[in-house]
């Protein structure tokens, strides 16, 4: 009978008696030769650690498991603010916020929809493409413009149409276009108008998991047809634009983010544009290779591979989330439905990226825990207040900074444009301090009114500080030209003694509709 040899693993030893390519089982550290048994079998000692043990662990396989533990540790708001800096400085929010949402592409329905609403070269589109670089390709969608229809022509798979009950050959069947935009990322970067949105407004609101739109489509000999288009799963849409005068149905629709535009940020984005332009190449080697960049988007990977779709909050923390929520927001408005909605998003996306280490029910779901709510406490209240009075954040800073210049006597379009001048260091074009007045003033942040010295101007206003100036003319303006009815204001408004009345309110302080200027002037009349 041949008698059967053990291999046993070769090791070298270097100039010190240090073990050459193996290291501790326990903690990876350099180890030497302790001593040998009766057997021959050899044992090796830690020299950090002090474990004694026979089996040594390869640095191939300890470098693995070191990749691992990085890719897979727990990741705070701050970790992965660090971590997106490397290309995009500050916007810390925006970053974190649109990195979160990017994640959630990968759940069943818990997408949410972004808009990046601001003026020209403020950097809407760069931070979206520059956090698409973390995801797969294949699951992100970068359009520079499209129309309201050439979204549906270009993209999709024709198919039969399961309604054509005709009993011919499918090929023979009438088509209809199959757009599957599940688990997809569709960046708009550059849209001048909010025509494609409206015509997404289902999609947007996830209304059905599939639906069907009919569109008409122009063609050479047979003139207008009819095209069914049918879109299926609920993608995350980042929309980018210059334009702020939105329907309130898109606007409500959106997470409306702005980039910041402030001195420091400004620094820091230049020195990083000479370092990308002064050496594109090596630039572009350095973001390819940087190891923290990779661990992200590696981890971005597994996020997609680990396949959860639910993301559950449990019942004692729904409460949790109730009671903190009404405590902050005590005149609840409509719009708000939605905006629990986006809160608890954002908690959800910091759970995704921490999936590994949330309690699990099965595969396909986990649950939030107190880190999530608290992160997404933290990151929704820096963007709620403009988002919830229907504002791109970049409007209301500048509704911000400029109420100390427009005080009692209210600010003309040329008294904004110097205002802005001064606070900004950059001029502001008449149309585009028009713009911003119509938005303000469209919210309720401003009150329009015509000039008590030259009535071929406009006057505008802060709410709690509007005055009347027209004795005679006993209509209140506010946005559009509505008259807003205040019996007590009218009371005011007839007593001549009195002349111009304050009329200190908040923007949701309006009087009820069933107040009437008109009959109360036929009472006092009579």
């Amino acid at each position: 009978m041949p008698s059967s040899k053990v291999s046993e693993t070769t090791v070298e030893f270097d100039e010190f008696g240090l073990v050459k390519n193996y290291c501790c089982p326990g903690c990876g550290s350099q180890v030497k030769l302790s001593h040998v048994d009766d057997v021959g079998t050899k044992f090796f000692k830690c020299e950090k650690c002090g474990q004694v043990s026979s089996r040594l662990r390869t640095l191939e396989k300890t470098q693995l498991l070191e990749h691992l533990s990085e890719v897979n540790k727990p990741l705070t708001v701050d970790d992965l603010t660090e971590l997106l800096g490397s290309t995009v400085k500050h916007d810390d929010e925006n970053k974190v916020i649109t990195f979160l949402t990017m994640l959630l592409t990968y759940t069943e329905d818990d997408q949410l929809n972004i808009g990046f609403l601001a003026q020209s070269s403020t950097g809407k589109s760069y931070i979206p493409l520059e956090l698409a670089w973390y995801f797969p390709s294949e699951d992100t969608l970068e359009y520079g413009y499209s129309s309201p229809t050439s979204f549906f022509h270009d993209y999709g798979i024709p198919l039969p149409d399961p309604t054509d009950l005709r009993d011919v050959e499918n090929e023979k069947k009438r088509k209809r276009i199959h757009i599957n935009l599940h688990q997809k990322i569709l960046c708009f970067l550059d849209q001048p108008h909010a025509q494609l949105l409206e015509r997404l407004r289902p999609l947007l609101s996830h209304d059905r998991k599939q639906i069907t739109f009919k569109i008409t489509d122009r063609r050479e000999k047979s003139g207008l047809r009819t095209k069914t288009v049918v879109l299926e799963g609920f993608p995350t849409v980042i929309f980018c634009a210059a334009k702020f005068n939105m329907e309130d149905q898109e606007k409500t629709r959106l997470l409306m983010l702005s980039p910041e535009t402030h001195q420091e940020k400004l620094r820091e984005t230049i020195a990083l544009r000479i370092e990308r332009e002064g050496d594109r190449k090596g630039f572009q080697e350095w973001a390819e290779n940087d190891p923290k960049r990779k661990v992200l988007k590696e981890r971005v990977h597994h996020v997609k591979n680990a396949g959860i779709k639910y993301i559950n909050v449990p019942e004692e923390l729904r409460e949790q989330i109730y009671e903190q929520f009404l405590e902050d927001h005590k005149h609840l408005i409509p719009r708000h439905q939605r905006d629990i909605n986006r809160l608890l998003n954002i908690m959800k996306g910091h759970a995704l990226l921490n999936y590994m280490h949330r309690e699990k029910i099965d595969n396909e779901t986990i649950l939030i825990n107190d880190e999530d709510i608290e992160a997404g406490f933290k990151l929704y209240y820096t963007i709620s207040e403009s988002n919830e009075l229907g504002v791109p954040p970049e409007i209301y800073h500048v509704f911000q900074t400029l109420n100390k210049d427009i005080g009692d006597e209210g600010i003309t379009i040329k008294d904004f444009q110097a205002a802005y001048y001064r606070n900004f260091h950059k001029p502001l074009g008449y149309d585009g301090a028009r713009n911003i007045i119509r938005t303000l003033t469209e919210t309720g942040l401003f009150i329009e009114d015509i000039d008590p010295v030259d009535r071929r101007l406009k006057r505008y206003y802060i709410p709690s500080f509007y005055t009347n100036n027209d004795k005679n003319n006993k209509k209140l303006f506010c946005a559009g030209g509505g008259g807003i009815p205040n019996n007590d204001v009218n009371n005011d408004v007839n007593n001549e003694k009195t002349g111009s009345i304050r009329r200190p309110r908040t923007i949701y302080d309006y009087p009820t509709p069933e107040h009437n200027i008109v009959s109360r002037q036929t009472k006092e009349g009579s």
